[in-house]
């Protein structure tokens, strides 16, 4: 049975709708899984740190529930996780994210900051947290066992290459991966599935926005809704890693078997930082 016809069979149901939580949910990506998850019957709550965002979702689409919070607040984040630890909820998924160009741009303090908090620390303040409501939850006599708990994060191909001259973002998407790697061995007594997407490059508005406002030239580039036929048939097969699409994906491979000089030349000199760059 695919996801859909699983979603269909819930809403038909006699239990709640399942409920899905994204943080970074208020535009692209994230915004998108939303829309896609409320489609199939779901109950929908997003997060995201714009209340500019927040104030057209509310008007756009008044079904979805919105939270404002700051992710690079850890004490904010916090207040915000506590008052969510009352709601039942089947799946969430972190698909906040920041990117900086280090090839470009020399990387700043707060540029820095904002990378590291995002990318990896609230990250993992929310993996945490969640994982410890799932597990409540999957323990509960009022567990529908039509809806399997789950846990995705939103990584990027970049984190699947392992060389010294990696990004920041690069090296915190990862840790990323290895981190939902590790939450999915801790939580399969649990029955709590695990998924991380690795993707390439997906046409969204902020990907837009770094490029002057055209991202075409970027390599093997793929539309939002094929991103998200493609997350979504990874979840539905419990994938651990789903690393998309599969030019790229063999990309990756063939260079992740290069001898490590040779790699660490390549990614130097074409993906990464100038030669030159101190």
């Amino acid at each position: 049975m695919n996801a859909q016809m699983k979603n269909i069979t819930q809403s038909n149901s006699t239990h709640k709708p399942s409920h899905l939580i994204v943080f970074g949910g208020t535009s692209g990506l994230g915004l998108a899984l939303a829309l896609h998850h409320q489609a199939l019957g779901w109950q929908v709550s997003v997060v995201g740190h714009s209340m500019e965002k927040i104030d057209n979702i509310n008007s756009q689409y008044p079904n979805l529930v919105t939270y404002c919070c700051d992710l690079m607040d850890s004490v904010q984040t916090l207040t915000l996780l506590e008052s969510l630890s009352d709601i039942s909820f089947q799946r969430v998924i972190y698909s906040a994210g920041s990117y900086t160009n280090e090839r470009n741009h020399d990387l700043s303090q707060a540029d820095s900051d904002q990378m590291l908090a995002i990318n990896l620390q609230a990250f993992e303040q929310v993996f945490r947290w969640a994982s410890e409501q799932l597990k409540r939850q999957s323990c509960s006599s009022d567990f529908n066992e039509n809806n399997r708990l789950s846990l995705i994060c939103i990584a990027s191909i970049a984190g699947t290459m392992d060389y010294p001259y990696a990004s920041l973002y690069a090296k915190s998407k990862r840790a990323m991966i290895a981190t939902a790697s590790a939450y999915r061995l801790a939580l399969a007594p649990y029955d709590i599935q695990v998924n991380c997407i690795a993707s390439g490059y997906i046409d969204t508005q902020a990907l837009r926005d770094l490029n002057d406002g055209d991202a075409g030239h970027k390599p093997f580039i793929m539309t939002t809704q094929t991103a998200i036929d493609h997350i979504m048939q990874a979840i539905d097969d419990d994938m651990e890693l789903a690393i998309f699409p599969r030019s790229m994906r063999y990309i990756t491979r063939a260079l992740n078997h290069l001898p490590k000089p040779v790699l660490n030349w390549i990614l130097r000199s074409r993906l990464d930082k100038p030669t030159g760059y101190s």
